[in-house]
């Protein structure tokens, strides 16, 4: 059961995640946070530094919050195919969501020797990925997927699944992304995937009965 402490970080995140998409990074001060909040600064303060350590957890909140749902999904799926259509849909959602494209924006801007991208790669993108790698992993020990570099087979998947999808969208090529469009593409996602590491089930006539 989460603590008032974490209720009280969880809101201050949301409201700033909200604020640095309606008036961009660069824009927002930490006194229109505590004012979203009707809190004081000094509160603010409290829980986070800066603004910058504000935008480290957003960025933690939104891609651990994705990455919750994909692995829980995917553990817990009974056909491997549905398993990966339904996380396809839960991932391209969420990757093309006016949040996750407004949070690469702003990490893109920063100055190259803040150590802000590097941070947010090691720290948040990558152990969201291995999440899905141990789950790849498992898959293969149990016979379900062919034996392969599990990081390869997830980079892979996601290549799969978003297409042109996200550049389209982060450039301004497009502005949505439809249900049928996202549906269409974690289906060819999915078997372009299981045609690579799929394993074949047993064929009956090779098999004698015992």
């Amino acid at each position: 059961m989460r603590t008032q402490s974490e209720k009280k970080r969880e809101a201050i995140v949301q409201a700033a995640q909200s604020l640095f998409m309606e008036c961009g990074f660069e824009r927002t001060s930490m006194s229109m946070i505590a004012e979203r909040m009707r809190g004081s600064k000094q509160t603010l303060y409290n829980y986070f530094q800066s603004k910058e350590d504000l935008l480290r957890a957003v960025l933690e909140y939104d891609v651990g919050k994705v990455a919750d749902q994909v692995s829980d999904h995917f553990r817990d799926a009974k056909d491997l195919r549905e398993a990966l259509i339904s996380c396809g849909i839960i991932y391209l959602e969420a990757q093309l969501s006016p949040s996750a494209i407004a949070n690469i924006r702003v990490v893109s801007t920063q100055p190259r020797d803040s150590g802000f991208g590097e941070h947010f790669y090691d720290n948040v993108l990558r152990p969201a990925w291995n999440r899905l790698c141990d789950v790849f992993e498992a898959w293969m020990e149990q016979g379900k997927l062919k034996k392969a570099d599990p990081w390869l087979a997830a980079m892979q998947w996601k290549g799969l699944v978003l297409l042109d999808l996200f550049e389209s969208r982060l450039l301004g090529a497009t502005t949505k992304t439809s249900r049928k469009q996202i549906e269409a593409a974690a289906e060819q996602g999915a078997d372009a995937f299981l045609a690579i590491y799929g394993v074949a089930p047993a064929d009956p006539k090779t098999t004698t009965a015992s």
